[in-house]
């Protein structure tokens, strides 16, 4: 097997979205510690990771990385503005739903992205994916199962554009066939310009700094440039099912953290979810390699 195989893709894209997810999912217990504003939050946050994915593009040019062209033409342009547009709509769902409709709309992003790969990318979706998709959509209903309701239409209707955005950012970065790991810096810019009207005050006492800091340079920049170039590796529907990985983990960091306890049901949902996503991507390497 070489070195450059379809097959060492696909494990280096296993091994990118499921470390981006794993670095995001740190993303949720720094801003429950945060404790701010959410509009400056938001601000902070979003022009952070515009600054921190620009270092690390201007750091790796210079050091003659192979890396994507920092303005990426038409398909980045596109691929920032669905990115900075899912930012916006979750935010504003977060605030008008309850956390538990918007996490268990959020978990259809890999449905979203298998019937968008049929329609844009012609790409195959295998039963294997399908079942797997299923199991991680009950996983997380387990998980958020005592806070579904049907209210909040408002909020409701903004989490499934930012499904169908997400969604929409994962295929056509893989339909460009481009490295376009410095969208989302694009894409903190548009969310930080948005919420600049809304922000009363920017200031940020020394220990919120240190954290958003951390959250913005470190945590978002780094994990949302791994997950931007995963799709160039992974089919888009295996790359959104990592993502079901931040709603496990993030509330386990919380409970260390602040001492939030998730449920038992939330616990055995996470299992589902881990489970499921190993058995899917052994199965699927396995078949690789045949």
């Amino acid at each position: 097997m070489s070195i450059l195989s379809p097959q060492n893709d696909h494990q280096k894209g296993l091994l990118i979205a499921i470390s981006g997810v794993m670095l995001l999912s740190l993303d949720t217990p720094l801003l429950r510690l945060i404790d701010g504003n959410q509009w400056t939050i938001m601000f902070w946050r979003g022009l952070l990771l515009y600054i921190g994915l620009s270092a690390w593009w201007l750091w790796s040019h210079r050091s003659n990385i192979r890396q994507g062209s920092y303005f990426m033409g038409p398909w980045g342009l596109w691929v920032s503005l669905l990115y900075g547009l899912n930012n916006i709509f979750f935010i504003i769902a977060l605030h008008h739903t309850s956390v538990a409709n918007l996490l268990i709309i959020m978990a259809l992003t890999p449905l979203v992205c298998a019937l968008l790969s049929l329609v844009f990318l012609s790409e195959k979706i295998s039963l294997s994916t399908w079942l797997a998709i299923a199991f991680c959509f009950l996983g997380v209903s387990l998980i958020i199962h005592d806070g579904i309701g049907t209210e909040n239409y408002y909020g409701n209707f903004m989490a499934v554009l930012s499904v169908i955005t997400l969604a929409g950012a994962i295929v056509f970065t893989r339909k460009s066939g481009q490295n376009l790991t410095t969208t989302p810096a694009f894409a903190g810019l548009i969310a930080a310009v948005f919420a600049y009207p809304f922000a009363q005050s920017l200031a940020l006492d020394a220990t919120q700094w240190g954290l958003m800091f951390t959250d913005g340079i470190v945590v978002m920049a780094i994990a949302f440039g791994m997950l931007a170039y995963a799709p160039t590796l992974l089919p888009a529907a295996q790359v959104a099912m990592f993502y079901l990985l931040e709603t496990v983990f993030g509330p386990l960091w919380v409970w260390l953290v602040v001492g939030e306890q998730p449920s038992k049901m939330a616990l055995i949902g996470g299992a589902v979810v881990i489970v499921t996503l190993i058995v899917h991507s052994t199965i699927d390497l396995r078949s690789r390699s045949r």
